[in-house]
């Protein structure tokens, strides 16, 4: 009989180390690694002299040696996002002076319409804290889904459920608009902190001419203003 109690303490106590173990990952708080990678590495101002080169060797050597040196030994880890296209042996490039990792990765991947987030997993995950490849081409430093602002969207529901029994066919196509409206928002953002104030500006005309009625055209108006400058 106290041999049947021994076991079965035995049991309960490696459930409870287990546990931690399978709390999903979208539930997972950021943790000391992810905030390094954020608060660290992404805004770290790399002295940077890559010529144009393979990915693979900009991701494995050449970004993790520049951040390692600007912030006094932090280990960088980049790869792709398991299951996505991403291709190693595309060439990017080149990049010359000081740059933000942030920058880097935003303008890799604009170049291929990619994506780049910094994975949050348990403390324990290996691949914690890294920064991880997508060919999702709207996540920039969170998957999408997660992030700043991700919880909020809800709050809105109650609004616009009144507004749908007047006009159920129409709202499908304006929270379209107001969604492709604000990706592209947010890509001539990406264009003008890279520099580009070219390409900045075809994507905020695209948008006040395709998407007048939204709010990131009245944004766009006034952005393009200061461009233009």
């Amino acid at each position: 009989m106290t041999r049947l109690i021994r076991l079965s303490l035995a049991a309960v106590g490696c459930l409870l180390l287990l546990a931690p173990l399978w709390t999903p990952a979208a539930d997972t708080p950021e943790n000391p690694r992810v905030k390094a990678t954020r608060e660290k590495m992404l805004p770290a101002k790399l002295k940077l002299d890559i010529d144009k080169r393979m990915l693979r060797a900009i991701i494995t050597d050449d970004l993790p040696a520049a951040v390692k040196e600007a912030t006094s030994g932090l280990a960088l880890k980049i790869e792709p996002a398991p299951g996505q296209g991403v291709t190693l042996t595309s060439s990017f490039g080149p990049f010359k002076g000081e740059m933000t990792l942030e920058e880097v990765l935003n303008k890799i991947c604009e170049e291929k319409s990619w994506g780049w987030y910094v994975n949050v997993g348990p403390a324990s995950d290996q691949k914690n804290g890294s920064i991880f490849l997508t060919t999702n081409p709207k996540e920039r430093g969170y998957k999408e889904g997660t992030g700043p602002g991700a919880k909020e969207k809800p709050k809105d529901e109650p609004k616009t459920k009144e507004k749908s029994k007047e006009k159920p066919k129409d709202e499908p196509k304006s929270t379209d608009a107001e969604k492709t409206a604000a990706d592209l928002l947010t890509k001539a953002k990406v264009q003008i902190s890279l520099k580009q104030p070219d390409k900045a500006k075809v994507t905020l005309n695209e948008i006040i001419e395709k998407y007048p009625d939204t709010k990131s055209a009245t944004e766009a108006k006034k952005l393009l203003e200061k461009v233009g400058k």
